[in-house]
């Protein structure tokens, strides 16, 4: 199984934790330019040889990338993403933390959402979706957090923070992927996020969480998010590398 990480917060005590992966894997780093993920990849690399380096743009204003996201700033974005050919995440997830922009934004979402559709259309093979965990689902696809396009898309199935009926849920869902190639599932989380109050996931049950996705029949993973690593979660890690 092919095993990538995000850091979220590439930090120098975070980067460290680089150390600990003995294998070849992704690194989704979080920027706020390119020149700003150029000078953390750098430091990275320095640490962990064997690691590739994936661009996670963080977007002013919206944090994250949606149509609710400003026009401008989505336009910035993906000018400076063409002048450059790095792999990229994109991460697309409503504003909340930002909630102003829901209605600020709602008589742009048509437009943004052509807007991000055309990138990912013209960069489908260096690019990577981050999404929720509802694989062709209507409501995604009209709130522009969904698009058919052939990423690979990475389903940020989370299981420390789903109630337990929903997960159920989702399973079933994404045992019904027939593509599951073009899929990767998020598994999560092992350090909290931007939002300061993830529940956190047990290293027993990342264990079930590893099993149900061999099982199901995906073969890549991308862990939230690296600055979590220690040698408890590594020896899961590790069985199924």
């Amino acid at each position: 199984m092919q095993i990538s990480f995000y850091c979220e917060f590439p930090t120098e005590k975070t980067l460290k934790k680089l150390k600990l992966i003995k294998f070849p894997c992704r690194i989704f780093l979080a920027a706020k330019s390119v020149q700003n993920f150029e000078t953390i990849s750098k430091k990275a690399k320095k640490i962990n040889k064997k690691i590739k380096t994936v661009y996670w743009p963080i977007v002013k204003n919206s944090y994250w990338i949606s149509p609710f996201s400003n026009t401008n700033d989505l336009t910035k974005l993906f000018k400076e993403l063409n002048d450059k050919n790095n792999d990229v995440l994109i991460d697309l997830e409503p504003p909340i933390l930002n909630k102003k922009l829901f209605l600020k934004n709602i008589l742009k979402i048509r437009k943004n959402k052509k807007i991000i559709h055309s990138f990912l259309e013209k960069n489908k093979k260096r690019t990577i979706t981050a999404q929720l965990p509802f694989p062709d689902s209507r409501i995604m696809r009209f709130l522009g957090l969904d698009y058919e396009v052939k990423t690979e898309k990475n389903l940020m199935f989370y299981s420390s923070m789903i109630p337990e009926k929903i997960k159920n849920k989702i399973k079933n869902r994404l045992l019904k992927i027939t593509n599951k190639e073009h899929y990767s599932i998020g598994l999560g989380v092992i350090a909290k996020g931007i939002l300061k109050k993830e529940p956190i996931l047990s290293p027993e049950a990342l264990k079930k969480d590893f099993q149900f996705v061999k099982k199901a029949g995906f073969k890549k993973v991308i862990i939230f998010r690296v600055g979590g690593l220690n040698e408890k979660y590594l020896r899961i890690i590790n069985k199924f590398h």
